[in-house]
């Protein structure tokens, strides 16, 4: 189901790298370089890096949308978190956020097909393993009725009412959620989902949430969060975002 199909994907997100950088000088500058796809096999750190694709582009080229979900309008933007090592192979893939089986299965085949195209990031001169993140966003032209934007305002201002006016938290996740399928990235939704699940009682889900809001790079305004300082949740999610 190519061509007819509106596709978009995109790269998100930090780089965490797992060896320990460690220096005699503090002030001796660290240069650490990501992982880089490049499209070729085993390819070597002498090659020209304008030549290589993207992972985006290579994504595009190859993902089918699903037969299924778009019979079904199933739409959303799927979210996978991998590992590169050393040699510059791809391992533990792991969806984060999931739209559907079958897009969940698309995209692990695919990424799986790119392992031996990276060159590994780097600390200094010495290759590191490090993770990286991949957004893509599966939507299906025609559908306009079913815009994300429109969707997830809509959905959004819904669980709002519930959470903070309502108070009824319960009811105000299954709007969030909605949501998230269509925005997995939107750090007030994160937050604010968070502190529904934390005021139903899933405290592990809540952190979940703050934690990915922290990678994402925080809240741009602490006098937002001052908006929840009635709800239960509040202190932890100040705590999370100012580690």
């Amino acid at each position: 189901m190519k061509r007819i199909i509106f596709f978009g994907a995109c790269m998100v997100l930090s780089i965490i790298t797992f060896g320990q950088i460690q220096t005699q000088n503090m002030l001796q500058e660290i240069k650490c370089t990501p992982p880089q796809f490049t499209g070729i096999e085993k390819a070597i750190p002498s090659q020209a890096e304008n030549r290589f694709p993207t992972i985006e582009q290579y994504l595009k080229k190859n993902i089918n949308y699903p037969d299924d979900d778009v019979i079904y309008g199933i739409q959303g933007t799927e979210v996978a978190k991998f590992v590169i090592t050393q040699t510059g192979d791809i391992t533990d893939i792991t969806i984060i956020n999931s739209v559907s089986k079958n897009m969940d299965k698309e995209l692990i085949r695919v990424l799986k097909n790119t392992n031996g195209m990276w060159k590994p990031g780097y600390n200094d001169d010495k290759p590191e393993i490090m993770e990286k993140e991949v957004s893509l966003v599966f939507k299906i032209q025609g559908l306009e009725k079913y815009d994300f934007n429109y969707r997830a305002k809509t959905c959004f201002a819904k669980g709002n009412i519930q959470l903070l006016n309502k108070g009824n938290p319960k009811k105000a996740l299954k709007y969030f959620d909605k949501v998230i399928v269509l925005l997995p990235n939107d750090k007030a939704l994160l937050v604010q989902r968070g502190l529904a699940r934390y005021e139903a009682g899933n405290k592990d889900g809540a952190f979940r949430d703050w934690n990915r809001v922290r990678m994402l790079g925080g809240v741009e305004s602490k006098s937002y969060l001052e908006n929840f300082s009635n709800l239960k949740g509040y202190a932890g999610l100040v705590r999370t975002l100012e580690n």
